[in-house]
């Protein structure tokens, strides 16, 4: 593959550790997070990928999108819709710290990362008690709102 990389390689070597491979699909598919931001499902990505790619198949996309999950690169998401959607992982190059507010009705995933003071203040006081009750590390942490966006309720009013 040639032209626009995310990512060198050397990066992705540590991601994937030594030994690992970094085959064209593992390549197109993060260079594809890269270029997109959002929560994709393996058949999204299938899409978008495809005519530049036409000998990949479904199941190579669902084979990498695993064992970028697996390897730390991806992370991967359940938002109640049956699919799992997935986007670049904490640390990987490109990803910001954000949590994500869902609603059902249409399934609109809206990203929230413009945090106050208060609330960063808050998620470590948790983090902290949960250390001291549990003796249990917190490492990262996935926050996930329910509800319903503007445009359901603004549909739902008109009803």
């Amino acid at each position: 593959m040639r032209g626009y990389r995310c990512c060198d390689s050397d990066k992705l070597r540590q991601c994937f550790g030594k030994g690992s491979r970094i085959t064209l699909p593992r390549r197109v598919i993060i260079d594809f997070f890269h270029k997109n931001r959002g929560h994709f499902t393996a058949d999204d990505v299938y899409a978008k990928i495809l005519a530049q790619y036409p000998g990949i198949g479904i199941a190579t996309v669902y084979r990498t999108l695993n064992t970028l999950f697996e390897q730390g690169i991806l992370e991967r998401f359940d938002f109640d819709d049956g699919k799992a959607k997935y986007e670049l992982s904490q640390g990987h190059t490109g990803y910001r710290h954000h949590h994500h507010m869902i609603c059902p009705n249409c399934g609109k995933v809206i990203e929230y990362d413009d945090f106050e003071d208060e609330e960063k203040k808050f998620v470590d006081k948790i983090s902290e008690r949960l250390k001291n009750k549990y003796g249990f590390e917190i490492k990262k942490h996935i926050v996930y709102f329910r509800g319903i966006c503007s445009d359901c309720a603004k549909n739902y009013e008109k009803k």
